[in-house]
C-alpha cells in the first residue's frame, strides 16, 4: 500500500471495523479541514510565484502574441510574423501553406529545442530532404534578409561531414551576408543570424554573437522568438566565461531571467525554480535600477512575498527573528523612498510585511491598497482575526469571497494528495483553484465564528473542504434550517437520488442486497453526498417521510419499513409481545443498515469513509482550550501551545448547537446505541423467562459488548434476571457474560 498524508503531514492513525484503536503506517488520504485548524485562518494567502510572475504586466518593449507562461512555439511565431511581412505581396494561402511545411521539416530535422513546434507538427509532414528541393521555389518571394537566413539554415542541415574542422563554414557565410545587407534591408532576420552565428561559431567568438543578439534587439530589430532576452540570460548568468558577460548588469539578468517564464521560453519554468531565489541581497545601487523598471520593481515584491511566506511569524503573531536579520527592512526603505503609490503594489508590500510579521506595516499598506482586491481584503480579514475582531474578519472575508469563483472541485485535496508523490504539485494550472478553495475555506471559518451557520455552509459547499461543510450541516444546523436553506435555493437543492443499478437489485428486495450495496467507503460522484448527508439527518430525526423523498428507491423502502415498525409499536390495541417484536424488527433493521440510514457523515461514524476510520472528534477539538490532536506529541512550552491556542474559539451559539444536535452516545458507530435501545423497549414488552425474550437480550448485547462492555451490561444482568429456566441465559450465567450467539437478519421489503 502506498503512503499517505494525513491532516497536516501526519500519519493517520485509525481503527478497526470493531474500534480497537490500532496505529497503520499506509492507508488513504485524508485532506485537510478548516475548521480545526487553531490558527489557520492567519495563514498567509498562497502563494506560487511563477503563476504570479505570469500575471505581471510585461515591459513595453516586450511584445507577446500568445497568453503569458504558455509555450512559444517558434514555428506559430515565425508564421505569423511571416504574415504581417508578406502583407501586400503577391502570396496566396496555398504559398503559406508550403513555407510552413518546409520550415516544420527544417525545424524537425535540425532543431531539438524545447518549444520549436507543437507535439502535432512534430509527428506529420514530410522529411527535410523531400522538401529541400522545393527550397528555391518557396523563398523565391521572400525579402532578401528572409531568404539568406533560409540558405544558411539549409546548409546547416546539409552538413555530412561533422567531424571536418568547420562543418557550419557555408551556413556561417549566408548569415553573414544578411547581416551586411543594409540595416533597412534586414529587420526581419538580423536577431536570427546572429543567433545562429551564436549556435555555429568557435567558443571563442560565440561571447560576440551573443552581446550581438543582444544589441541588435535593444536597437529594433525584429525579434519574435525574444533571442535578445536569450542572449542576455546566456551572457549574464552566473559562471559565464564569456568576456562580453561584463556587459550585462545585474538588474538586467534579472529582468532577462524572470521574463523567460511568462515568455514561454525553453526549458523556462525549469530554470526558474532556481533564478527566482538569485540576486536578492540589497545594495543602493542594484534596488535604484530594480526599482526604476516597473517590471523588476513586482519581480522584486514577489521575491519577497515568496521569501517571507515560510518564516511563520503569522503563527506567533510577532516578527520572526530570521525577518529581522535580513535585507527586508532595506528593501522596504527603498520601496519607501520611491514612494509607492500604485495600489496593487501597495497589496504587494500588505503580502510581505504580513508575511514578515510586521503588521502595524501590512495595515499601513492596506489602507492604499484597492477596497475590493482579493489579497486586500484577505489580509484585512486576517489581520482583524489575529486582533479577534470577529465582525471585521468576517466583513472582509465576506466580500472577498463574493469576488471569487466557485473553484474547480476537489481541485485542493488532489494537491493535497499529490504533495506526498510529487515535487511541485503546486502548478500555474492549478494554482488558481486550490489558493480559492483556501481562501473561501478563511471565509467559512470567520463566518463559523459569527455564528452564521447558514453562510458559512454556503461557503464550504463552495469547496472541497467537506468535513467542515459536514460538520456545519450536522452539528450546527438543525434540519428544519437545512430544508428551509435548500428550498429558498440558497444551498444546493435537495432532489430524490437515483443511483443506477449495475446489477437489478434481487426480488424480493433483501437487507443484506441495501448493505452490500451502499456499505463501505463511497467513491466520489457516486452520489449526491449533500442530499444523502441530509436525508440521514432527517432520518435520525425522526422525520421519515421527508427523508424518504431523498433517498434511493431501494433505501426508501427500508426506511418506510424502519417507520412502519416503528408506528406499529405505539399502536396500543396490539398486544405487548406483537408491539415489542415490532419494535425488535425496527432495532434490527437500524443496525443492519444504521450506517446506510443514520450515520453522520463525520464524528462519530464517519460514513463518508464507511466507518472505516476513526478520526477524531471535530466538536470535541473545538470545546478544548488547545486544539492538539490525539497523534501529535503535548506541548512542552508556551511558546509551542501558542501555535495550538485557537484564533477563535467556539462561540456560546455553537457550544449550545453542539450539545443540542449531538447523538445522544457520543460513540463511534452511534447507531447500534440507538438500536440497542429499541432492542430493550422491546425485550420490557415481551414477556419474562422466555426464549424470544432472551435472543434480543443476547443479540443487542452482543452489538454492545466489544465496543462497550459497560453499556452492554445491563443487557447480560437483563438476560440472567429475567429468563431464569432458558438455556441461553443459563449459559450466560456459567460464563459470567454473553455466550456466543449468533444474529442473522434479512427481511423481505415490500
Amino acid at each position: 500500500m502506498r503512503l499517505r498524508r494525513y491532516s497536516r503531514h501526519r500519519w493517520l492513525l485509525g481503527s478497526t471495523m470493531l474500534g480497537t484503536a490500532a496505529v497503520i503506517a499506509c492507508g488513504p488520504f485524508f485532506p485537510d479541514s478548516a475548521l480545526d485548524q487553531p490558527r489557520g485562518i492567519l495563514q498567509p494567502p498562497l502563494f506560487l510565484f511563477q503563476s504570479e510572475l505570469n500575471q505581471t504586466a510585461l515591459p513595453p518593449d516586450i511584445h507577446l502574441a500568445h497568453p503569458p507562461g504558455t509555450p512559444a512555439y517558434t514555428l506559430d511565431l515565425e508564421m505569423a510574423e511571416l504574415r504581417q511581412t508578406m502583407a501586400g505581396q503577391p502570396v496566396d494561402e496555398t504559398w503559406f501553406e508550403r513555407y510552413r511545411e518546409l520550415r516544420r521539416a527544417m525545424l524537425h530535422a535540425g532543431d531539438r529545442s524545447q518549444h520549436n513546434m507543437r507535439p502535432s507538427d512534430a509527428v506529420t509532414g514530410s522529411p527535410w530532404p523531400k522538401l529541400k528541393r522545393d527550397l528555391a521555389e518557396i523563398i523565391s518571394p521572400l525579402p532578401e534578409d528572409l531568404r539568406l537566413y533560409l540558405l544558411g539554415a539549409a546548409a546547416r542541415l546539409d552538413v555530412n561531414d561533422l567531424v571536418s574542422d568547420d562543418p557550419f563554414k557555408t551556413a556561417r557565410e549566408f548569415w553573414r551576408q544578411l547581416l551586411a545587407l543594409p540595416a533597412e534591408k534586414r529587420s526581419s532576420r538580423s536577431t536570427w543570424a546572429a543567433w545562429m552565428l551564436f549556435r555555429t561559431s568557435p567558443h571563442d567568438e560565440q561571447g560576440h554573437w551573443l552581446a550581438e543578439t543582444r544589441r541588435l534587439a535593444r536597437a529594433g530589430f525584429k525579434d519574435c522568438l525574444h533571442l535578445g532576452v536569450e542572449a542576455t540570460y546566456i551572457l549574464g548568468r552566473e559562471g559565464c566565461d564569456y568576456a562580453e558577460a561584463k556587459e550585462v548588469a545585474a538588474a538586467e539578468w534579472k529582468r532577462a531571467a524572470m521574463l523567460r517564464t511568462p515568455l514561454g521560453l525553453s526549458h523556462a519554468q525549469d530554470y526558474l525554480r532556481d533564478d527566482r531565489h538569485k540576486l536578492m541581497d540589497w545594495s543602493e545601487g542594484f534596488a535604484r535600477e530594480v526599482l526604476a523598471d516597473p517590471f523588476l520593481r513586482r519581480v522584486q515584491m514577489l521575491q519577497l512575498i515568496e521569501s517571507m511566506e515560510s518564516l511563520g511569524g503569522w503563527v506567533q503573531g510577532r516578527r520572526s527573528e530570521i525577518a529581522a536579520s535580513d535585507d527586508l527592512p532595506r528593501w522596504l526603505a527603498s520601496f519607501e523612498k520611491a514612494g509607492i503609490k500604485d495600489q496593487q503594489e501597495a497589496v504587494l508590500l500588505a503580502w510581505i510585511t504580513y508575511n514578515a510579521a510586521r503588521f502595524d506595516d501590512a495595515r499601513r499598506w492596506l489602507a492604499l491598497a484597492p477596497s475590493d482586491d482579493v489579497n486586500a481584503l484577505a489580509l484585512r480579514g486576517k489581520l482583524a482575526a489575529m486582533r479577534g475582531n470577529r465582525h471585521e474578519a468576517q466583513q472582509a472575508l465576506t466580500r472577498m469571497a463574493a469576488r471569487l469563483p466557485t473553484p474547480d472541485p476537489s481541485a485542493r485535496s488532489r494537491w493535497e494528495d499529490a504533495r506526498s508523490n510529487e515535487w511541485f504539485p503546486l502548478t500555474t494550472s492549478n494554482y488558481p483553484a486550490v489558493r480559492t478553495h483556501k481562501l473561501l475555506a478563511d471565509c467559512g471559518v470567520a463566518q463559523v465564528a459569527r455564528n452564521d451557520f447558514a453562510g458559512a455552509l454556503q461557503t464550504f459547499l463552495r469547496t472541497d473542504y467537506w468535513s467542515d461543510a459536514s460538520y456545519i450541516a450536522e452539528r450546527l444546523l438543525s434540519a428544519e434550517e437545512l430544508l428551509t436553506l435548500a428550498r429558498s435555493g440558497r444551498i444546493p437543492g435537495l432532489k430524490k437520488m437515483i443511483v443506477p443499478d449495475k446489477e437489478p437489485p434481487p426480488s424480493p428486495l433483501t437487507i443484506s442486497f441495501l448493505e452490500a450495496k451502499y456499505g463501505g467507503w463511497r467513491e466520489p460522484g457516486e452520489m449526491d453526498t449533500f442530499t444523502y448527508l441530509v436525508a440521514r439527518r432527517l432520518a435520525r430525526d425522526g422525520f421519515i417521510q421527508e427523508a424518504c423523498k431523498l433517498l434511493p428507491a431501494d433505501l426508501e423502502r427500508a426506511l418506510l419499513r424502519f417507520g412502519a415498525e416503528l408506528r406499529r409499536a405505539k399502536d396500543a390495541r396490539l398486544p405487548s409481545a406483537d408491539r415489542g417484536r415490532a419494535l425488535w424488527t425496527a432495532a434490527q433493521i437500524q443496525r443492519g443498515l444504521g450506517m446506510e440510514l443514520f450515520g453522520f457523515e463525520g464524528a462519530p461514524d464517519f460514513t463518508q469513509y464507511g466507518g472505516a476510520f476513526d478520526l477524531g472528534s471535530m466538536s470535541k477539538m473545538r470545546q478544548e482550550a488547545l486544539w492538539h490532536p490525539s497523534w501529535i506529541d503535548p506541548p512542552e512550552s508556551p511558546a509551542q501551545a501558542w501555535s495550538f491556542k485557537p484564533v477563535f474559539t467556539p462561540s456560546s451559539d455553537e457550544l449550545w448547537s453542539m450539545r443540542h444536535y449531538a447523538p445522544h452516545v457520543e460513540r463511534r458507530f452511534h447507531y447500534r446505541y440507538d438500536a440497542a435501545d429499541l432492542a430493550w423497549r422491546a425485550s420490557c414488552l415481551m414477556p419474562d423467562d422466555h426464549e424470544e425474550t432472551a435472543q434480543v437480550l443476547a443479540t443487542a448485547g452482543q452489538w454492545l459488548k466489544y465496543q462497550d462492555p459497560k453499556s452492554a451490561n445491563r443487557f447480560y444482568k437483563a438476560l440472567v434476571n429475567r429468563n431464569p429456566s432458558v438455556p441461553l441465559a443459563q449459559e450466560a450465567d456459567q460464563k459470567r457474560w454473553f455466550p456466543p450467539t449468533d444474529w442473522h437478519f434479512d427481511i423481505v421489503l415490500e
